[in-house]
């Protein structure tokens, strides 16, 4: 199965800036020896909505860390798939990535717009900071 990591880091949530870090280093390398390959997915729906195109995941798992006023610790859930024909729907979905606005919501509503063939296959791994273990987190969502 060909899978894909996408981490969101967001200047909304300092713990956030941290992914980088923790995604382009050793843990790179042991995600890629399971098959996955990690791509820094902080960029707008539409070019990532291209590496979705370029690379055909079977399943893609985002990651980010986002405040939702939670108990701290990691979160996985679905998104939903949404049909939106109105074309006024759709450019308030899109608004949020299309202004530059990085975090895993804003990247999501604008994969429904630009890619929603795709929106079955994501989960989200979540950190309600602070964040603790991904590496651990990882091992139980990737198995």
């Amino acid at each position: 199965m060909k899978r894909l990591l996408g981490y969101v880091s967001s200047t909304a949530c300092e713990d956030s800036l941290k992914l980088h870090i923790i995604f382009e280093g050793p843990l790179k390398e042991k995600l890629a020896k399971k098959g996955v390959e990690v791509v820094d997915a902080s960029i707008d729906a539409m070019a990532f909505a291209d590496v979705l195109r370029s690379k055909e995941p079977e399943e893609v798992l985002l990651v980010g860390v986002k405040k939702r006023g939670r108990a701290p610790g990691f979160y996985l859930w679905r998104p939903e798939e949404l049909k939106v024909e109105d074309t006024y729907a759709l450019s308030k979905l899109a608004q949020a990535t299309l202004t530059g606005w990085l975090d895993v919501d804003a990247l999501i509503d604008g994969l429904r717009v630009f890619a929603p063939e795709y929106v079955s296959r994501i989960r989200v791994l979540e950190c309600e900071p602070p964040c603790g273990d991904w590496e651990r987190a990882l091992e139980e969502v990737l198995e």
